[in-house]
């Protein structure tokens, strides 16, 4: 992925996934909200970034930024395997989910699908909070 400039070295930081940290904390947050007024497909594009965010601390940490989010899920399988394949592979998904939503002509999303958005995000984030022991 670095090859072909999905991905690239830049300074490890700490500092920045924490911000990164406090951004999924905030899209968190607005996906409960949109959820609670039956925003669905707003509630998944607000969940899959809160996931986003947490996947960039975690590069941030390392030294790498991502140029594409599918590099993303490459990246946190080869070097972060801990963090789970399931949770890793559910960030895909959702990934796919989003750019549907975002980008697709037809954008009904139902309400268990943001629902299950949100419940992977809490969790995804929860388990990179977790894996990078940053507070």
């Amino acid at each position: 992925m670095f090859k072909e400039g999905f991905l690239k070295k830049i300074p490890a930081s700490t500092e920045r996934a924490k911000k990164s940290l406090e951004v999924a904390d905030k899209y968190l947050d607005r996906a409960r909200k949109n959820f609670d007024i039956q925003l669905d497909d707003i509630a998944v594009i607000a969940a899959y970034s809160a996931a986003f965010h947490a996947a960039r601390a975690v590069l941030f940490v390392d030294g790498v930024a991502e140029r594409s989010h599918f590099a993303i899920r490459d990246y946190l399988r080869e070097k972060h395997p801990k963090l789970g394949i399931g949770l890793i592979e559910s960030f895909d998904l959702y990934r796919k989910l989003r750019h549907s939503v975002a980008y697709g002509l037809d954008s009904a999303v139902a309400q268990k699908d943001a629902k299950d958005a949100i419940d992977f995000s809490e969790k995804f984030v929860a388990k990179v909070k977790e894996h990078l022991k940053l507070r």
